[in-house]
């Protein structure tokens, strides 16, 4: 009887091995509420998702992603009816334009948001929310910025001093229950009563408010109607006609006081040598070089090409490594960048030192408008952080593979190549034909292409026989060479292995049928037992 049991489980145990669970579908009562894509200092970048249904989510099962197309898988679990803000993105939104996308993590688009510009500190959100947000996370209560102030003006103080406040919103706020205050046992709040228009600067003075600025350290403090404070901004050692001002999302000193109207940076003696120069939006930083190898201090550069069909006249253009960065470097107005052509500026000539982490690059014409900006969280020794245009292989391929003639432009870590055209791209979307290991071959229909890899970075899994692909490589001497790919659609799901049922079946009713002979015949038959 033991030979029997050891029998019937071994003939059963392939059922068990063929036996799946299948997955649960995602649920799509997630939804993007708001994002705040440009931060005060000291503050970061968020999108806000909330659960509109009754159910708690899994947040392990969706995307975010902005137009860079850097997704990031979100994790934890989120309640129903509630929001949480999502910090820590690996991408940068664009303060001048963008979309944050929310997918499943199969790529199911279940909610985006677009905005076209945005100001420092306003929160952009859905302009017909199915939900209303939860105040947990989201107030509905409007403040004004601090904008500007004059702590130290020129002469006597006992007049001149004033607080300027910014309301960068879309509709009016009515300051009745708010305070003004300086550092926590100076002056006497000063309660404030005005209504800021859209987008509109109140400026209050001395006279009105009584509030005396010191010319040492002080703060400049709003506060609510309990007194507790709502934000509050120091200032350290002011010179004398200087104002504190919010100047490119951080707050700094400035030669230039504009009461009631929008804030200007410093003009430094330099900056007054020149004559300005041309404006023009066809300017883009195209390359840095930030982390050398061996020392850094004279091998630094930063690349500018001109993308237009006219001539740019750089005078008091500025380049800048950011707040608290290097003290920015302002171009001599006989500086020309030629329609196509690139310039070089070397840290020996810019005095601008490039972090080789968290690093931010700026370009601003002579107004202080920021043209182009590019960010970077991490350096490669030996390597530039290069524009590169992603192409399809070729133009008659377009209608087979479903690209246009120039796909996208990326940002990645290259050889340097300063004041040379940047290294083009090629991408491709194929089957998987053969890979031995180095050498891939591709086929989009049309073409066989062989495509070089690196053994140490290529997924073997990626390039099974028959899946589909999408790859992009750089071309060096008509060889192609892999720099990225994505698996598409993998044979093995596309086409999964059916069971053989039938066998299955048969081998079921076959052990069954066995072991009623085996029993019947030991069973009726003593003599066998």
């Amino acid at each position: 009887m033991k030979k029997l049991l050891i029998f019937l489980f071994t003939i059963s145990f392939p059922i068990q091995a063929f036996a799946c669970i299948e997955p649960g579908e995602i649920s799509k009562d997630l939804e993007i509420s708001a994002i705040y894509p440009a931060p005060l200092e000291n503050e970061q970048e968020w999108v806000e998702i909330h659960n509109t249904g009754s159910t708690s989510l899994d947040l392990s099962h969706y995307t975010l992603e902005d137009n860079t197309e850097k997704p990031i898988t979100l994790t934890g679990t989120l309640s129903p009816q509630t929001s949480i803000q999502i910090t820590d993105l690996p991408f940068q939104l664009n303060n001048g334009g963008d979309s944050v996308t929310l997918k499943t993590i199969d790529g199911e688009i279940l909610d985006s948001l677009t905005f076209e510009s945005s100001s420092s500190g306003e929160v952009i959100s859905d302009e017909n929310p199915e939900v209303e947000l939860t105040e947990e996370i989201i107030s509905t209560t409007l403040f004004p910025l601090f904008s500007e102030a004059m702590p130290n003006p020129e002469g006597a103080d006992t007049s001149e001093e004033w607080i300027e406040l910014f309301n960068p919103h879309q509709e009016a706020i009515n300051l009745a229950g708010l305070y003004l205050d300086d550092k926590e046992g100076g002056s006497t709040p000063y309660q404030l009563s005005e209504t800021i228009n859209a987008e509109s600067y109140l400026v209050i003075s001395i006279e009105d408010s009584n509030i005396t600025l010191n010319n040492s350290v002080d703060s400049i403090r709003l506060l609510d109607a309990d007194k507790n404070p709502i934000w509050s901004h120091e200032y350290t050692d002011p010179s004398e006609n200087e104002s504190f001002a919010l100047i490119n999302e951080s707050y700094e000193f400035t030669n230039q006081a504009t009461p009631g109207s929008e804030n200007l940076a410093s003009l430094n003696e330099s900056d007054e040598e020149y004559s300005n120069g041309d404006l023009s939006e066809d300017l883009e930083i195209t390359e840095v070089f930030p982390n050398p190898e061996g020392p850094d201090a004279k091998e630094e550069w930063i690349e500018l090409t001109n993308g237009g069909n006219e001539a740019v006249n750089l005078g008091n253009w500025q380049i800048d490594d950011g707040p608290g960065g290097s003290e920015a470097y302002t171009f001599p107005d006989d500086t020309i960048i030629q329609p196509g052509e690139t310039l070089i500026i070397f840290r020996e000539e810019s005095n601008i030192a490039l972090n080789n982490s968290d690093e931010i690059v700026e370009l601003n014409d002579f107004t202080g408008e920021t043209i182009d900006e590019i960010s970077y969280e991490h350096s490669e020794e030996g390597k530039s952080f290069s524009k590169i245009d992603v192409e399809e292989m070729s133009s008659e391929l377009a209608s087979t593979s479903g690209l246009s003639q120039k796909v996208f432009s990326t940002w990645q870590w290259v050889l340097p190549s300063p004041g040379a055209q940047n290294p083009v791209w090629k991408q491709i979307i194929g089957t998987v034909e053969n890979f031995d290991g180095t050498m891939l071959s591709l086929s989009d229909g049309i073409s066989l292409w062989e495509i070089q890899t690196d053994n140490k970075d290529t997924n073997n899994l990626f390039f099974q026989k028959g899946n589909r692909v999408l790859v992009q490589t750089k071309v060096t001497s008509k060889e192609h060479f892999l720099t990225h790919s994505e698996l598409l659609e993998s044979v093995a799901n596309a086409t999964k292995e059916k069971l053989p049922w039938g066998l299955i079946m048969a081998s079921l009713f076959g052990s069954i049928y066995i072991a009623y002979e085996l029993r019947k015949r030991y069973y009726f038959n003593p003599k066998l037992t």
